[in-house]
């Protein structure tokens, strides 16, 4: 991949060269074949139905791998086009955001490509990431369309605003921190305060309403399950005192924010170190203005998550639906002052070091992991040998319940049609795919290190009311993928009617 001056300043190699990446990267999942990575296997499982929650995560995602799964098979092809989709809307409308900060469009499309210096963003979010991806995707249009009713008010952008808002609630609950912060930055700039204050605004507070709203009941009937996942996931009572917990709270935010920033922040100061230097008088640029006072209101934000609620942990991928929007604001600063076209050469060759990186590590997490790593990786799974094995066991189909996501994923892959399930789903459950008369069940676990049930799995199969009786049990091995450093151990437990698993507790 080369960026020539020609290619940068053209909107139409931009949109070339970043699809050429992004279907590398789907190219190159797609030859990791029918092993699933933990996100993947859980959107395999959720993905199955449609319904209005299925976990302590919010279901947009799941609606849409729901879709793909319609227009192309339940398989690693639909995970990896919606991914890649979900990739490239980030790339897309961090460009267009860049265009209303940035007049020089090299400079610009340089600020969208500075994304392959998060690795978060060029690294994490290609690998696993489901919920993050599409929030921070989300999170891209809608400061793009804050900045193009900016410039054109409409009912429609009006409209579409509110939509956004509420996809952004719907893809993860954590979005309300992004559209508090910018609400709050637009509040604080006269020109975008006169959007937030224009009427045309409640069409967006009734749509996103709406739109949330039948997911926001079922989510208040499971408040305690997600009270309880989110209480775990920012650490809320993990410390003895509110002083210890602030001082936690703080210095976990400055360790993650600073992790996520770290590699973009060190390369932009080295090479465009102008953006320090004070703007020139009558330069201000509201778009800009907005973005600085957006950055500015999300740690204050944090803050306050810290202060009143105590949180006392963050982790890096949260921010990024907050901090992308830093190397834009960074690099139309620089703008502003003036960038030296060597330099700009310099940060053109460094992005693309970066991108070849990340495609080499992305190929070498699969292929040449075996040679590096000690123990095998979870993309090493030897799904399609266990599901042959399984086969001359006698499965046919029907329900699989596995002891884990991985499990019950990776196996129910191979059997078209399946009913998966998991106890790390268990506020979902998916409808019986076929007749009782057709469909089997098959619990399985993994078993490398002990061969006894899993008492997780064991307890939800009773919470389920599945009688184990006049049932076939056995152990299979296959070896991992690519590498000869040890096997891979299946319990499993079957049953030759899926009646047994179709009990009513599971409606």
């Amino acid at each position: 991949m080369t960026l020539s001056d020609k290619s940068m300043s053209s909107p139409r190699q931009f949109l070339w060269l970043l699809l050429g990446y992004v279907l590398l990267h789907l190219l190159i999942r797609l030859a990791m074949g029918g092993t699933l990575e933990l996100d993947e296997a859980e959107q395999l499982i959720l993905g199955q139905q449609l319904a209005l929650g299925y976990n302590t995560q919010p279901p947009l995602y799941s609606w849409l791998q729901w879709l793909f799964f319609q227009l192309f098979g339940e398989g690693v092809f639909a995970l990896a086009v919606l991914k890649s989709l979900l990739l490239f809307s980030i790339y897309l409308f961090t460009w267009l955001t860049a265009g209303k900060l940035i007049r020089n469009q090299r400079i610009a499309l340089l600020a969208a490509f500075s994304l392959f210096l998060i690795p978060s963003i060029a690294w994490e979010s290609v690998r696993d990431l489901t919920h993050t991806v599409l929030a921070t995707a989300i999170a891209s249009a809608t400061f793009y369309t804050a900045i193009h009713i900016y410039q054109k008010r409409s009912w429609t952008g009006y409209g579409v605003l509110g939509m956004l808002l509420a996809c952004g609630m719907l893809a993860k609950y954590s979005f309300a921190l992004f559209a508090l912060s910018l609400l709050l930055a637009a509040l604080s700039i006269r020109e975008y305060r006169r959007l937030i204050l224009d009427r045309r605004i409640i069409v967006s507070a009734i749509i996103a309403v709406l739109l949330f709203l039948p997911h926001m009941l079922w989510a208040i009937a499971h408040l305690d399950e997600i009270r309880a996942f989110i209480g775990d996931q920012v650490g809320e009572g993990s410390q003895t005192g509110y002083l210890a917990g602030v001082v936690s709270g703080f210095t976990s935010l400055v360790k993650n924010s600073a992790e996520f920033l770290i590699l973009v922040w060190l390369v932009l100061t080295l090479l465009v170190p102008s953006a320090y230097r004070p703007l020139a008088a009558g330069s201000v640029n509201p778009h800009r203005l907005l973005a600085a006072r957006f950055l500015i209101a999300a740690v204050l934000v944090c803050v306050l998550l810290i202060v009143i609620f105590g949180t006392t942990q963050f982790q890096s991928r949260w921010f990024q639906p907050l901090l992308i929007i830093f190397p834009l604001y960074f690099l139309s600063r620089a703008e502003a002052v003036g960038i030296s076209p060597r330099r700009e050469t310099l940060l053109r060759s460094v992005i693309i070091f970066f991108a070849a990186t990340v495609i080499v590590l992305r190929f070498s997490q699969f292929w040449l992991a075996p040679y590096v790593q000690k123990n095998p990786s979870r993309m090493q799974y030897p799904s399609a040998d266990l599901a042959e094995q399984l086969k001359l066991q006698g499965f046919n189909g029907g329900t699989v319940i596995g002891d884990s996501n991985l499990t019950a994923a990776n196996i129910g892959l191979y059997f078209e049609n399946a009913r998966l399930l998991s106890p790390k789903t268990e506020l979902f459950i998916a409808d019986s795919r076929s007749s009782e008369s057709e469909g089997q069940c098959l619990i399985a676990w993994k078993a490398t290190r002990e061969d006894a049930m899993p008492r997780g799995l064991d307890h939800y199969l009773r919470s389920l009311g599945v009688d184990l009786t006049d049932s076939v049990s056995g152990y299979i091995t296959a070896p991992y993928q690519y590498t000869d450093r040890g096997e891979y151990r299946l319990g499993f437990v079957l049953l030759s009617s899926e009646r047994v698993c179709n009990n009513a507790s599971l409606k």
